[in-house]
């Protein structure tokens, strides 16, 4: 599932890149941000399950919450490195 988060960035960054060079590199940096909060909110939303339940039904939905938990915390790090890249590169290029 790792590898899911690890092609959702990538495009991502495609994205922002694409956004930056063609229309505002603002837009870019406000674009990666938005997917950063909303991103943080769903790790957020995964980790209060899984406290909630610490009984859940069947260990396959554990390890899938755990699963995905983990991986929205790896596209969490990743995203909020390319945002912050994505504000240097606004200020750095104009």
């Amino acid at each position: 599932m790792i590898f899911f988060y690890e092609l959702l960035f990538v495009l991502l960054a495609l994205a922002a890149v694409v956004i930056g060079e063609l229309w505002n590199r603002l837009a870019a940096v406000v674009f990666l941000g938005l997917w950063f909060v909303a991103i943080w909110i769903g790790y957020a939303s995964f980790g209060a399950r899984l406290a909630a339940q610490p009984g859940l039904a069947e260990d396959d939905d554990r390890r899938w919450h755990e699963d995905a938990r983990d991986g929205l915390r790896h596209l969490r790090l990743l995203l909020g490195l390319a945002t912050l890249a994505a504000l240097v590169w606004r200020l750095i290029a104009g």
